[in-house]
């Protein structure tokens, strides 16, 4: 199937939720250029965003994901997976919307629980948590995003299928959008 929007999809969701996996598989099935935003930002940066967060702060990476938000509006349409944490910032939603299709990849809180357990030293709000902190913290963030989130024009549960299954659900309901 090839994408027939001048469009970008953007895949929203929490750490975890696949974003990445899902967002490779897909643009490959469409024939699309894949962006990971926080890969783009590293990339651009020199630095992880471990680092940025370290050295700069979450404020100052807010700042980056917005301005790699800004850039995409002269690029080819992507398949693009942005940081979880993006679609909370002022103004992001409105952006995606504007220059692409936004797809939310809903996963449950013990589903990204399970995923991100082994997960922790590679994320950075993450990394300085405890076990008895972990669960709580993941529990609030996500209720604090979820609305955000909840304003994608598709919403994809992401719990019992294969990143490759979850592909072929998408490509379906592409294909409606597309008609």
């Amino acid at each position: 199937m090839e994408w027939q929007k001048e469009k970008h999809i953007f895949l929203i969701g929490f750490m975890g939720s696949g974003k990445s996996t899902v967002g490779a598989l897909l643009a490959e099935r469409l024939k699309l250029p894949f962006i990971d935003s926080d890969k783009e930002i590293e990339k651009q940066q020199g630095k992880t965003i471990n680092e940025i967060f370290a050295q700069s702060g979450e404020v100052a990476f807010r700042e980056l994901e917005m301005e790699f938000l800004n850039r995409l509006k002269s690029q080819e349409p992507s398949v693009i997976a942005v940081g979880g944490g993006l679609p909370s910032i002022p103004r992001a939603i409105e952006l995606m919307h504007e220059s692409g299709l936004v797809i939310y990849l809903n996963t449950s809180l013990l589903t990204l629980i399970q995923r991100l357990k082994n997960e922790k030293q590679d994320r950075p709000l993450l990394r300085e948590l405890s076990d008895t902190e972990f669960h709580p913290f993941l529990e609030a963030l996500l209720s604090e995003r979820v609305h955000f989130y909840k304003q994608a024009k598709l919403i994809m549960p992401n719990e019992r299928n294969s990143p490759n299954e979850l592909v072929l659900k998408l490509e379906k309901e592409l294909i409606k959008l597309n008609n």
